[in-house]
């Protein structure tokens, strides 16, 4: 007996166990067995100068002790973090195996892939184990080193992707809007291929910022719905660079081809600032209309009244190769001239006006403006919303007559008036504007002060006056200029 219980112990501290037995698979097993998860390393793609990591698992799914000797990793651009001591002896979770040192039920470990270069990468993770001899086991591990300077160019239409992890780009022709997505026939998310689904990222750049923010994301697919679409609005020639990732491993399906699709549409011409529609001056008698087209612009700095902009917009683009005067002349119904030295996507200061007109039948001005590149926005007084119009631009050097005095600037119209009259005013500096409109008995019946304007565009309301002569003095703190006005 003394014997039996000395021969125990001894088992004991020699780190042996009694025998037991489990099954795996089936199989009868009193041994320890290594278990990787994951039993391969696929990092995929990876951009130049990121890093991906994976974090491996060792676990004993036998009996006894699995004892760990040693974990080394072998491969270029391939980097081992590893903060166990060994040896290490992994327990199994079941049995009544003893440890002796270092030891515990898992251990666990990470590897970083960092391609400084394009191209595949392989290694491998190599571990060594046993208790009375070395036992080698191999975890491969492969990568590819993306760069979007190696992108290949994408074309309008259906674009055939023999294999993912690779860069696309797409440069606009002219002003446009691109969608591009993966809802194609056969690339069908379903049941029996869940593979097939294809991510992709647009970015700005190869070093640039990802387009669009996600609420910008539209559109369904009938074969997937899982393909959702990028839609941008493009200028010439700006580049999109298309990053299609392989997000799962699954060789089943890696030599099938996938598919992604580069829609685009084109504006009507002079729609939006951004395809704005050239000039070359003079402009003669250019018949035009806005049908068709959007109201893309709300605000005018040019016109008192945001009504002239409720229309249809139809945007050209002037070049003046020097200081001159710019000379207008719309007809149309309330039709509008709006000059301007930037786009008003938002509301914009006095000083982006250049020269303005409207009326009830269009208008005319005379205004000296730098040498530059303007854009001349065509609008109305909505509704109707579209216009026919009738356009003369026409363009003189600074050597012409000065001819931008009050006097010559401001119009009265209609007159005689009935239920209204305007009152347009255009100047290449900034005026403090008095109005009065007197009548035969010398009272002021209308006064309006303004500050520091440009231009106006200012209606009066007639139909409360009584008919008859009236006098419109405006001045300035230069000038005073008196019209007659006849109201009927």
């Amino acid at each position: 007996m003394k014997t039996s219980i000395l021969f125990t112990g001894m088992l004991i501290l020699l780190g042996f166990a009694p025998v037991s037995v489990i099954s795996v698979s089936g199989q009868r097993v009193t041994t320890p067995i290594l278990s990787v998860i994951p039993k391969t390393g696929e990092f995929y793609g990876v951009q130049l100068g990121q890093s991906r990591s994976l974090t491996f698992t060792l676990k004993n799914k036998g009996v006894s002790i699995l004892n760990i000797k040693k974990v080394e990793i072998v491969g270029e651009r391939f980097t081992l973090t590893d903060s166990n001591t060994y040896p290490f002896e992994v327990v199994a979770d079941s049995g009544v195996a003893f440890s002796t040192g270092n030891s515990g039920k898992a251990i666990t470990f990470s590897v970083e892939f960092s391609p400084m270069e394009t191209g595949n990468f392989t290694g491998k993770i190599i571990i060594t184990y046993g208790l009375w001899s070395d036992e080698i086991y191999e975890i491969q591990l492969t990568g590819k080193g993306l760069s979007c300077n190696d992108a290949i160019e994408a074309k309008k239409g259906e674009n055939y992707v023999p294999a993912l992890d690779v860069w696309y780009k797409y440069t606009a022709d002219k002003f446009s809007i691109v969608d591009i997505n993966s809802c194609h026939p056969k690339q069908v998310n379903s049941s029996k291929n869940p593979y097939r689904l294809v991510y992709f990222y647009v970015y700005d750049g190869c070093n640039g910022y990802l387009m669009p923010e996600v609420d910008e994301w539209t559109g369904s697919c009938p074969y997937d719905r899982e393909a959702i679409p990028v839609w941008l609005v493009m200028n010439p020639g700006q580049t999109v660079y298309i990053l299609l990732p392989k997000v799962y491993e699954n060789p089943a399906y890696e030599t099938n081809g996938y598919y992604f699709n580069i829609n685009v549409t084109y504006p009507i011409d002079g729609d939006v600032c951004e395809n704005a529609i050239p000039l070359t001056l003079p402009v003669v008698n250019l018949f035009g209309n806005t049908r068709g087209l959007n109201d893309d612009y709300n605000y005018s700095p040019c016109s008192p009244y945001t009504n002239y902009m409720d229309g249809n917009d139809i945007v050209y683009t002037i070049t003046l190769p020097e200081d001159g005067y710019l000379i207008g002349d719309i007809i149309g119904a309330y039709g509008s001239i709006h000059v301007l030295d930037e786009c008003p996507k938002v509301e914009l200061p006095k000083d982006y006006c250049k020269a303005f007109t409207g009326g009830p039948n269009g208008g005319h001005f005379r205004k000296k403006i730098p040498a530059g590149t303007y854009y001349v926005i065509i609008s109305n007084w909505a509704p109707p919303q579209t216009l026919d119009y009738l356009l003369n631009l026409s363009w003189e050097g600074t050597s012409a007559v000065e001819n931008e005095s009050l006097v010559n600037s401001l119009n009265v119209y209609p007159n005689p008036a009935h239920q209204k009259f305007i009152v347009s005013f255009n100047s290449a500096a900034e005026n403090d504007l008095k109005m009065e409109l007197i009548n035969i008995s010398g009272q002021v019946v209308y006064r309006h002060e303004l500050k520091s304007v440009f231009s106006i565009q200012e209606e009066i309301d007639a139909s409360g006056f009584a008919k008859g002569v009236y006098y419109l003095k405006v001045n300035t703190s230069k000038e005073t200029v008196v019209r007659k006005v006849i109201v009927k």
